[in-house]
């Protein structure tokens, strides 16, 4: 007859074979070897912005990358290593890996599986962050790291000590403002590798089968906020809408791009909310629409805006499906050019982000100790 102790016993065995297994088949897709970053971005269900771009940068280079996600594993680059958020792989990649690349501060990781506890560094990883300017948050990005299941209670909202190892900014102005609204003491650079790896409009447009003479109309968007993609598509039947919302619209002069950089190069004018795309499409030229119908009341809940309001945003502010149009119509008349009255907001918003000329090869000769 079994006893409570032998059963016990038993089950301990057997969970320990189980840990033994997952560790072994972790290390099985390294052979051994330990991964140079481990990357994960918050607040979104695509691998998406300077993260990405930087690894991809690392892959290039031969460069080890695993990429953690939290539901879509569709969504991790096919090149990189695959990891589901909070799994044991996981835990046991990112505790190898010699640096975490990530988008938010702090790197707390939160398991969606386990009753929440954060994920343990190794004793020599460190921690690299991306700083991506938004329309309407100073730093936020930095302050929230929003990686739990929609059932759980995010924890808490921690300035400053994140205990980042080196943070990368778009511009000083940036950093400068990053550093006074959450704290950071720990070395930054100058380096925008989004933008960097941001393809031509030729090359875009090429990627995507449209024509260069058809008038492209980009849509990207950053919170959970309907776009009016159909009511537009309607009244602009000559022109081609761009997204990477799949789902979003099955009309004829609807295309869904790969990823947002795809959208930003080919469009003639973007359409977003307050996402950090709108200083990249004004750094590359682009007239840019925001459309954010409740963004004053986001700004009276919010830290405030990188420009002035109304007079520095970077385009005209959109409330509705006839506002795009009739931006659209204005740009494309003047041969898609910014509107004089907002060339001001157009350049404030472009110098959010630097000249990025070498940016990822600066930011690994960081990492390795060259700089």
């Amino acid at each position: 007859m079994t006893t409570a102790s032998q059963r016990w016993t038993s089950l301990l065995r057997r969970a320990d074979r189980r840990l033994a297994h997952r560790a072994t088949r972790a290390a099985s897709a390294w052979g051994g070897s330990r991964p140079f970053v481990c990357a994960m971005t918050g607040g979104s269900t695509t691998c998406a912005g300077s993260v990405l771009a930087f690894t991809e940068y690392l892959h290039e280079q031969g460069i080890g990358v695993v990429w953690v996600y939290q539901a879509d594993r569709g969504q991790v680059p096919s090149w990189a290593t695959a990891v589901r958020a909070g799994s044991a792989r996981h835990r046991y990649l990112a505790a190898r890996a010699r640096w975490w690349a990530t988008d938010g501060v702090p790197m707390r990781i939160v398991d969606p599986d386990t009753k929440g506890g954060p994920l343990e560094r190794g004793p020599d990883s460190r921690v690299l962050v991306f700083v991506e300017p938004t329309v309407d948050r100073v730093g936020a990005d930095l302050v929230d790291w929003p990686l739990l299941s929609p059932r759980q209670h995010r924890p808490h909202q921690l300035p400053g000590e994140a205990g980042a190892d080196l943070v990368v900014v778009p511009s000083q102005e940036v950093g400068e403002r990053a550093a006074r609204a959450v704290g950071i003491t720990c070395p930054s650079m100058v380096a925008a590798p989004l933008v960097e790896r941001l393809p031509s409009r030729d090359q875009a447009r090429a990627r995507l089968g449209i024509e260069s003479s058809i008038g492209v109309i980009g849509f990207l968007r950053l919170r959970d906020m309907p776009f009016p993609i159909a009511e537009v598509a309607a009244e602009l039947p000559g022109h081609v809408l761009l997204t990477v919302e799949v789902d979003a619209v099955h009309a004829a002069n609807v295309q869904v791009a790969a990823g947002p950089a795809d959208v930003v190069a080919a469009c003639d004018l973007l359409v977003t909310d307050t996402s950090p795309w709108a200083p990249i499409a004004a750094r590359v030229g682009r007239p840019v629409v925001i459309f954010a119908p409740d963004l004053r009341d986001l700004l009276s809940r919010g830290p405030g805006l990188y420009a002035r309001w109304p007079r520095d945003l970077p385009g005209p502010h959109a409330a509705s499906a006839a506002d795009v149009v009739r931006t659209v119509r204005e740009a494309e008349s003047a041969g898609w050019s910014v509107p004089a009255d907002r060339v001001v907001g157009h350049e404030r918003f472009a110098a959010l982000v630097d000249e990025s000329v070498g940016s990822c090869a600066r930011v690994l000769q960081a990492m390795r100790g060259d700089l």
